[in-house]
């Protein structure tokens, strides 16, 4: 082994690279939104298995982990592409709706079964809630903020890629 040779940098990792081995912009942004959307399907599962709602709730759960997780296996295999990013950021914001929509919807089995109308004047079962702070509530919020993480990551990178010029694979 020369000199030369010894003092070469390692290759990056695959996700870190593109098809030709140079470096992806948005690297590191990339492997951030593959760990959001990877915990994002471990949420909506625990959620769906754990949560403290009816069945009716869990299936809806379940169904949201199998929709986050049609995500997942593109954005490791090809992380130079940008239609899966794309894929992410339009589910992440999807679902953070559906999400907000279903906080009123919860409010009743949220705290343990109790109707949540104790938050103050005007207020709606699913906001007196979350003020109130039930289990239900709470766990809809951080899957909320993990779906936003997610879909602000995926903008970002979508306009990193554009800005160089990279990364246009669909």
């Amino acid at each position: 082994m020369s000199a030369a040779e010894a003092v070469r940098p390692a290759p990056a990792p695959r996700a870190l690279t593109g098809a030709s081995g140079e470096r992806t912009p948005g690297a590191p942004v990339h492997v951030l939104l593959t760990g959001c959307v990877a915990a994002s399907v471990a949420a909506h599962g625990w959620t769906a298995v754990g949560g403290d709602h009816g069945a009716g709730w869990s299936l809806v759960m379940a169904a949201m982990a199998v929709a986050c997780s049609f995500c997942l296996p593109d954005l490791v295999r090809r992380p130079e592409a940008s239609g899966p990013v794309r894929m992410a950021l339009s589910t992440g914001v999807a679902m953070a709706v559906v999400h907000v929509l279903m906080l009123p919807l919860m409010g009743g089995h949220a705290s343990g079964g109790h109707p949540a109308h104790h938050g103050g004047a005007g207020a709606g079962p699913g906001a007196a809630d979350a003020v109130t702070g039930g289990t239900g509530s709470s766990t809809m919020l951080a899957l909320i903020v993990l779906e936003l993480t997610a879909a602000v990551l995926a903008a970002g990178l979508l306009r990193r890629r554009a800005r160089t010029g990279a990364g246009l694979l669909r």
